[in-house]
């Protein structure tokens, strides 16, 4: 897909209805069904945001992705997006969302343009409620990784999130060692599942219906 085209139909993108909590299902690993009654038992989630940005190269449309390091944690070793909890100095979790990608990826925080909010996702095992903010960038952007929390950063096509014959169903081992069986987007050598998948099949909704 073009860039070009991407910026005409911003308008429509922005205006275009899509049933996130359907979208969402449809990437959903089947341990995670339970999700919403977790979100609702839960007084007190941990609040955070993330920048799910489209961006130019080689005048196609791209979408930032990141491969997070190895930790000791439930997201170790993942595909997401930038982004990260909320920070008693940010004004708003617009601000949280571009913060993290400036620390993550060294994309200055005045640069992305602000498209849409997409659907909230409720993450059980961590306790997450992640709040997924779509940017564009207008030119190719400078990009340095932050060694300590960014493994490599990826530039996935949004011509590849379109093609359903990406979406595919497999085992994913997780961070614990334990292998369960769930429908990820496959790019290159990566399964991206879980949330990002969740947030992306929104977004894939989003673009059908508006590009």
């Amino acid at each position: 897909m073009e860039f070009e085209h991407f910026l005409k139909r911003l308008d429509a993108v922005k205006s275009a209805q899509a049933d996130g909590d359907a979208a969402h299902d449809e990437l959903l690993p089947i341990m995670a069904k339970a999700r919403k009654a977790a979100f609702r038992a839960d007084p007190s989630p941990k609040v955070s945001a993330v920048a799910a940005t489209i961006f130019p190269k080689d005048n196609k449309a791209h979408i930032l992705l990141i491969e997070r390091e190895s930790y000791k944690g439930v997201h170790s070793a993942q595909v997401g997006f930038p982004g990260g909890k909320v920070e008693p100095g940010d004004v708003d979790l617009y601000e949280t969302a571009l913060r993290e990608m400036e620390e993550e990826v060294g994309i200055q925080r005045n640069v992305p343009v602000l498209v849409r909010a997409l659907t909230q996702v409720y993450i059980p095992p961590s306790r997450f409620l992640v709040h997924p903010f779509i940017y564009y960038l207008p030119s190719v952007p400078s990009m340095v990784r932050d060694q300590r929390e960014v493994k490599q950063i990826i530039q996935m096509p949004v011509a590849h999130l379109l093609d359903h014959g990406n979406v595919v169903e497999g085992k994913i081992t997780m961070s614990h060692g334990v292998a369960i069986k769930t429908p990820y987007f496959e790019f290159e050598e990566f399964k991206i599942w879980g949330a990002t998948a969740m947030m992306l099949s929104e977004m894939k909704r989003i673009f059908l219906t508006s590009l």
